[in-house]
């Protein structure tokens, strides 16, 4: 399948900020594009009218995926995306992955800096995704080679992951599985 034909200039680089990262929300892309709110809007709403784009309600988010071309998004990836696309969520992944067992609550909150009430929530949303097993006080990705592949396919933006750089090569050259 080619590539959409996209020729207004913001939805063409809104479309493929999409492409790029799918999984985005809305403010997000507003961030990432310097548009105003009212024209992001806008372009999604055109994107979407010509289905090149898909909107999928995520709890308080409507987040984003091309639906055309070769990075389109299957259903099993959307699955995780959207949490790996925020930053506690995929601190926890990544910490896990490096730690490669069961860690505690507590190990989780003390490395990550995360206040206890909000580390809570964010576990609980990944157990309730199916992200991650608890058994007891102890954590682990139920599926650590299936999250680290999505994160090598769907490599966050760079300053979402600045401080995991060496994790991310070695995911990428395959070094923890």
């Amino acid at each position: 399948m080619s590539e959409p034909e996209i020729e207004v200039e913001n939805r063409k680089k809104i479309y493929e900020l999409i492409e790029e990262f799918p999984g985005l929300h809305m403010r997000e892309i507003k961030r990432r594009t310097d548009m105003s709110m009212n024209l992001v809007r806008y372009h999604l709403s055109q994107l979407k009218r010509y289905k090149v784009v898909e909107e999928v309600e995520e709890g308080e988010y409507k987040r984003y995926y091309p639906k055309k071309g070769e990075k389109r998004v299957d259903l099993e990836d959307k699955r995780y995306l959207a949490l790996l696309r925020e930053e506690i969520p995929l601190a926890v992944v990544v910490y896990l992955l490096s730690e490669g067992e069961p860690v505690s609550h507590g190990d989780i909150k003390e490395e990550l800096d995360i206040a206890a009430s909000t580390l809570s929530y964010h576990l609980k949303k990944m157990r309730k995704k199916g992200l991650l097993t608890r058994e007891g006080r102890q954590y682990w990705l139920t599926n650590p080679e299936e999250i680290s592949n999505l994160l090598v396919k769907y490599e966050p933006p760079k300053d979402v992951i600045d401080e995991f750089i060496d994790l991310w090569e070695s995911l990428s050259l395959g070094m923890i599985f």
